[in-house]
Formats: C-alpha cells, sequence, structure tokens
C-alpha cells in the first residue's frame, strides 16, 4: 500500500478539490456557503465507489450537525478526469478504513414493527436500511410477528449464511436472539454470531450502553457501530426459575423497576419517558416487597467498585476472537457452578441471606436501563460479575427523589440509602404471594429465581469495544 497522505485532484461543479486521507480522516475544502475546512473521520467513511465514468461518490455517517447530533448519511459526489488513478485512491483508502473488518457484511436483520410505538418499522425503512446499503451491506430481513418470533428464528436460522443478527427493536427481542442461539443443538457454534442493536423500542438499554446518553438513541450511529464494529464479548446471566433456565443480558429486577417495566404497559404511548414517570410515582408512595435475597458478594464497597471500574477502562481491549470462553468441544453446556435455584445453597461458596423488605432489587449486565436511567454504572461486558443494586425499604420521599434524580447519571450509587454491590450470583426469593418479576422485560411467573454470570458468552458488535463510560473518575 502507497504511504500516506493518499492524496486525489478532483472537481464539485467548478471548484478543484484536493481529496486528502491520512489514515486518521479525509479532508478538503467544501464548496458550501462558508467553504470551511471538511473533517471526516475514518470510522464514518462508509464507502467509496465510481459512477458514471467520471464520478467519485464517498458515503459516510458524518457529524456534521455536531458532537451531540445524530449521524447523517451524506454522499460526497466528486469528479475526476483519471479514472485509474481515482480507483487507485479509492482502493487504498477502503483498504484502509476497513483494515481488521469485512467490508460488505451480511446481516439477519430483525424488525420489531410494533416496537417504539411502531416506529421501529418507519426508522428501518427511512434512516438504517439507506445506511447499510451505502455501505455495501446486504440483509435478510425478517418482520417478527408474534411473541418469541425471534427466538424461533434464531434456533432455526444457518447462522453459517450471515456475519449477524441483528435487531431493529427494544431488548424484547435480542432476549429472544440470544435464548434461541443458546438453546440450539449447535450452541458451542451459534453463540459466536454477534449481535447489533438499531434503538426501536422503548428501553433501548443495549444501544444506551454501548452509545451512551447522547447517541443511545440515534439509528445512524447504531447502525455504524455494526457496519464498522468488531466483537466484543459480553457476559450472560444463566437464569434458574423452577424448572426452567435461560439466559438474560439487561437487568433482573424484583419490585419497584419490575413494577415499572411490567407494570406500565398503558403508558407505552409516553415512549421513553414512562420508566421516570412512573419510578417517581412509585418512590413517592414508599411501597416495599418483602423479599429473602442471598448472594456472594465479590466488593461492595462503591469507591473500590469506582476504582476498579476506572483500572479496567484504562487496559487494553480485548476483542471475542482473542478470548476462550467455557463452551467449547470440552464443554458443550453451560454449567452453573453454585447450583441452580433448588438446590441448597452451599455456604463454603460465601452466600449472604438477608431476609427483609425491599423497594427494589436489580441485577444487571448492563450499565443503563434506558434514556436518562443509568442504574448500574459500574456495569462491564465481560468482568463475569453481576451488579447487585438495592434500595432498601424506609428510603423516605425526600431520599427516594435525591436516588431518582441520581439515576439519571449513576450518582444514586453514592447515596447512603442505595446499597450497590458486585456479586459472583444472587439468588432473590419473594415473601409476598402476587407482583412482579422482570428478566430483559420479559414478565416471568412471580417465583424464586438465581442468577448467575458467565463470562462472554455472547458477542455484540462494537466500534468502542467497551461501553460508554457511565461512572466519573
Amino acid at each position: 500500500m502507497a504511504s500516506f497522505p493518499f492524496i486525489l485532484q478532483a472537481h464539485q461543479g467548478n471548484h478543484q478539490v484536493e481529496l486528502a486521507y491520512n489514515g486518521q480522516q479525509l479532508e478538503f475544502d467544501g464548496v458550501d456557503v462558508d467553504g470551511s475546512r471538511r473533517l471526516i473521520k475514518t470510522v464514518e467513511i462508509l464507502n467509496i465507489t465510481i459512477e458514471h465514468e467520471n464520478s467519485l461518490v464517498v458515503a459516510v455517517a458524518s457529524a456534521k450537525n455536531g458532537p451531540k447530533k445524530e449521524f447523517v448519511l451524506e454522499r460526497l459526489v466528486f469528479q475526476v478526469r483519471d479514472k485509474a488513478n481515482a480507483a487507485q485512491w479509492q482502493s487504498n483508502v477502503l483498504s484502509h478504513v476497513y483494515k481488521d473488518i469485512k467490508r460488505g457484511r451480511h446481516f439477519k436483520v430483525l424488525v420489531n414493527p410494533f416496537g417504539g410505538q411502531g416506529h421501529a418499522k418507519r426508522m428501518w425503512e427511512t434512516i438504517a436500511e439507506p445506511v447499510f446499503k451505502a455501505a455495501g451491506c446486504t440483509y435478510d430481513l425478517t418482520y417478527t410477528t408474534h411473541r418469541y418470533h425471534a427466538k424461533e428464528i434464531a434456533r432455526d436460522l444457518n447462522i453459517r449464511l450471515y456475519d449477524a443478527v441483528v435487531s431493529v427493536s427494544g431488548d424484547g427481542v435480542l432476549h429472544e436472539v440470544i435464548n434461541g442461539l443458546m438453546e440450539r443443538p449447535d450452541a458451542i457454534i451459534a453463540h459466536k454470531l454477534p449481535v447489533g442493536a438499531i434503538p426501536g423500542g422503548s428501553g433501548n438499554a443495549l444501544s444506551y450502553s454501548l452509545l451512551g446518553e447522547d447517541h443511545g438513541g440515534h439509528v445512524t450511529n447504531a447502525v455504524l457501530g455494526i457496519i464498522k464494529g468488531r466483537a466484543m464479548p459480553v457476559d450472560l446471566c444463566s437464569v434458574t426459575q423452577g424448572q426452567d433456565r435461560y439466559f438474560s443480558f439487561v437487568l433482573q429486577s424484583f419490585g419497584l423497576v419490575a413494577d415499572v417495566d411490567l407494570g406500565t404497559e398503558d403508558m407505552r404511548w409516553m415512549g421513553e419517558a414512562r420508566f421516570t414517570v412512573a419510578a417517581i410515582g412509585k418512590l413517592m408512595s414508599q411501597q416495599s416487597y418483602p423479599c429473602e435475597l442471598s448472594y456472594i458478594p465479590v466488593e461492595t464497597n462503591v469507591d473500590k467498585i469506582r476504582s476498579e471500574y476506572n483500572y479496567r477502562r484504562q487496559q487494553s481491549v480485548v476483542w471475542a476472537d482473542q478470548t476462550h470462553d467455557e463452551l467449547d468441544q470440552s464443554h458443550p453446556t453451560i454449567v452453573d457452578r453454585f447450583g441452580g435455584v433448588n438446590a441448597p445453597l452451599n455456604k463454603s461458596d460465601g452466600w449472604i441471606t438477608e431476609s427483609d423488605e425491599v423497594i427494589t432489587a436489580v441485577g444487571a449486565k448492563l450499565p443503563w436501563a434506558s434514556k436518562g436511567m443509568l442504574l448500574n454504572p459500574a456495569s462491564s461486558p465481560n468482568d463475569g460479575l453481576v451488579d447487585l443494586l438495592v434500595f432498601p425499604k424506609g428510603t423516605g420521599r425526600i431520599n427516594g427523589m435525591q436516588i431518582m434524580m441520581g439515576t439519571e447519571t449513576g450518582e444514586h450509587i453514592y447515596h447512603n440509602k442505595v446499597r450497590y454491590m458486585k456479586v459472583k450470583a444472587f439468588r432473590l426469593t419473594p415473601k409476598n404471594t402476587s407482583g412482579y418479576i422482570s428478566m430483559d422485560g420479559e414478565h416471568t411467573p412471580y417465583t424464586p429465581y438465581q442468577v448467575e454470570a458467565h463470562r462472554g458468552l455472547i458477542s455484540v458488535l462494537s466500534i468502542e469495544g467497551r461501553y460508554a463510560r457511565s461512572m466519573r473518575e
């Protein structure tokens, strides 16, 4: 490959333009009103094509409207006189732009037409699909029609045909996809098929965790992460409940958070705001829920948790193809180290058991639950631990409001009425007869359940290789 910068002389209308790619960004003088110099980052370049003999088209997903605005798809058209030189420049730039990343990926796309108040279908057709096409990606599209449809598709999918499964919905479709992949006879292979998340539902926890508060709801940014991302290893939580076992990747919630998640279906018209509005109402009522909570603690000091979080963020990113998980030819099934919910607790494992009333108890593997709801800010993609958040009873309305305000930024975990810890596993047994238990937003029976983390069982497409920063330094 030629050395940087890669230079190409071109024209836009009557203006001569020099296109210079230096390995970090593409630069050229703009011809708009202010004529300012355009700087387009490598990650924003989707494709370069030569059309109609002498037209060079650079497709980009750019941040031209500002760093906190949604990226926009642009087709930058230039005229070139030396087609052979332009073709060489195109080849040089694209080879670097897609270094270590497969170009022209083929995806299985699942769109929930009922997601996001019915907007997911429109988001796919008007925003996401054009970006995939501009990047030269192909896809097999299915609109889900019923509950567990995505699970059925993932279970029966010919995984060798696809580079990833992409969901355009909330987290419920991803929950189904992951459980479908894990139920397959060839789960040893299938669990390595990456997943991608395009926000099209009410919660969109994975998208916010990947892209942060500013961009978690932005479709173009999410698509860019799928096109340009690499497979990042992500932990799964094994959940045993009754005689069943399934997998969770977002939240395992009891009490207030479960009530807000599942008991507000009549408020879906409010979109993401329904979670905040309902949570405030619940906190004001000071309702508590009796339960027995058992857990194996690793760290219960919030300052130490924050220190470990910042230490991990300073370490080099590790990608899925650089790791080894517990599913392989010698270990074809997932084994829960601490038994299931029906097994007696082994005290030698370090279990601590408490019986009391709580406002909520939430296990998590994602920092964000939704926009403005940074419930578990120290959650890491692949630390092999569950983040356990507990609001004890008797918080009080003033403290409750302070805690609720803190969930927007994750500062609530420092409140003296909040307990936040890293655990290997936990078990929760409700002590009343009815209520809500939510697993990734899915309704499950109001019976005891046990949760245990398994390191790096799935992979998620990510550009950064880690979740967006969610704790202060």
